[in-house]
């Protein structure tokens, strides 16, 4: 993808490099035109890496971890290289995406050799539970039928008649596999059925994170963030979902992101195994000495 650069992102970068007395090495989107499904409409979602003066890291509390902005359509989330270096060490997803994202708007050489270096080399199974869990939460907050209990979450909607709700115990948060279902009445006041928003947008975050989960768990290799390009490789591998899955992204390209289509992919598809073999999926991981050589570089430069 050929880069557009959103229009306040110099100034705004700027702007936050006066403030904090810091230095702006790369900058890199790492939102939804990252993953190729941005509409006209959409808003920048930018990554940054920077650094501040040597003396502010051998200072107690000169040194700010990380840096949150926003000016009209641009909201930029940066990163001191030492806070990012230790999050890539550790495999962050984040971090992760932002290094493979194909947007880059400012670029730097030690950068750029690290991710030769290391883009690959992260520990899978944490990047699987990342990917799982988002899918997981987002299709609990948004797509998952709830009743309310005095306004808060308690059970998971199964099924209604005129009269009653059947529903089983959330624990937690998360819906109870193994709890008997109940059977609550409609007319008691203490109970409500919790919104939804079953949208296009909403059901690509869901279908996003169990594609990728599933890829990273099935190949060990970080999927590419153009979502598009990575339906079309993975025909074979959606079978009877690459259909569906094909028109939402038309759908949310075409600005139609918060058109109601209800749950795409269902409760038992979304529902990924907390359960991986670490003895086969906790291998690799990012060397601590080379994420230290690119911290040391980008002072040399």
């Amino acid at each position: 993808m050929t880069p557009s650069e959103p229009p306040e992102l110099d100034g705004l970068l700027d702007d936050v490099a006066a403030h904090h007395d810091l230095t702006v090495l790369a900058a890199r989107d790492i939102g939804s035109r990252a993953w190729n499904l941005a509409s006209e409409s959409s808003d920048y979602d930018v990554g940054f890496l920077f650094r501040q003066e040597p003396m502010e890291y051998v200072t107690l509390g000169g040194t700010v971890s990380t840096v949150r902005d926003e000016r009209g359509e641009v909201e930029v989330r940066g990163w001191n290289v030492t806070r990012f270096a230790e999050l890539l060490a550790s495999s962050n997803p984040t971090v992760l995406e932002f290094l493979h994202s194909p947007l880059r708007y400012r670029d730097h050489d030690a950068l750029t050799r690290l991710e030769a270096a290391v883009a690959d080399q992260f520990r899978p199974i944490g990047v699987y539970h990342h990917y799982r869990s988002m899918a997981a939460r987002q299709y609990h907050k948004y797509l998952q039928r709830r009743l309310l209990v005095h306004g808060d979450p308690e059970y998971e909607i199964v099924d209604e008649t005129a009269e009653e709700w059947v529903v089983r115990p959330l624990d937690g948060g998360e819906e109870d596999d193994d709890a008997a279902t109940e059977r609550l009445p409609k007319a008691d006041d203490r109970y409500e059925a919790g919104t939804t928003d079953m949208t296009v947008k909403r059901n690509l975050y869901v279908i996003r994170g169990v594609l990728y989960a599933e890829y990273v768990r099935d190949t060990h290799a970080f999927p590419t963030l153009d979502f598009p390009a990575f339906v079309e490789a993975e025909r074979d591998r959606l079978g009877d979902d690459y259909e569906a899955v094909r028109s939402l992204v038309e759908r949310k390209r075409a600005g139609e992101g918060d058109a109601v289509v209800g749950d795409v992919f269902g409760d038992e598809r979304t529902r990924l195994s907390k359960q991986v073999d670490p003895e086969v999926h906790g291998v690799r991981g990012i060397a601590t000495e080379r994420v230290d050589a690119f911290v040391r570089e980008t002072f040399e430069t």
